[in-house]
């Protein structure tokens, strides 16, 4: 849960940062939901299907990677312009245990926003029969891109 109040930029934040959530293809196939966003905050929930799984039967560390930069970035753009759009610098993550059971639930929290710079912190857990282990923390640092509305570049890349 966000411990710390942030306010918005703008009112439609949660609006604009779904709208930029549910261009990302990846997630599609994936089947990731955002089932929260609070200002500074996102809360995702991931299926664990065959699709997510290597070889051992684990999450893939691909598809836990994406997930903690996926959280972090959005939990970013929460405090972001509606005209602006969200860019990863970097990021870093420490798997802690194994991705297995029903479905993992990620969260990222803005830790410190900057005009262009924000820090966020991701936790990502996994859950079988009710219970819940973290399996993955992180941190990055992501890039406000004043002005460049990433709903403009994807109409853009899909009319080509």
């Amino acid at each position: 849960m966000n411990m710390t109040e942030f306010q918005p930029r703008h009112n439609g934040y949660e609006a604009s940062v779904r709208d930029s959530f549910s261009r990302g293809a990846i997630l599609h196939v994936l089947e990731t939901e955002m089932i929260r966003c609070e200002p500074g905050y996102i809360e995702l929930h991931q299926p664990i299907t065959p699709v997510t799984l290597q070889h051992h039967g684990y999450v893939h560390g691909g598809v836990i990677s994406t997930l903690m930069d996926i959280v972090g970035g959005h939990a970013a753009q929460t405090l972001m312009d509606a005209v602006d759009s969200v860019l990863t610098i970097e990021f870093k993550i420490n798997m802690l245990a194994p991705g297995m059971g029903d479905h993992l639930r990620a969260e990222g929290h803005v830790i410190r926003p900057g005009k262009r710079i924000t820090a966020c912190r991701m936790d990502l857990y996994a859950s079988k029969d009710g219970q819940e282990t973290l399996i993955c923390i992180g941190q990055g640092t992501y890039m406000r891109m004043e002005g460049v509305s990433d709903a403009k570049m994807h109409a853009e890349r899909i009319n080509q």
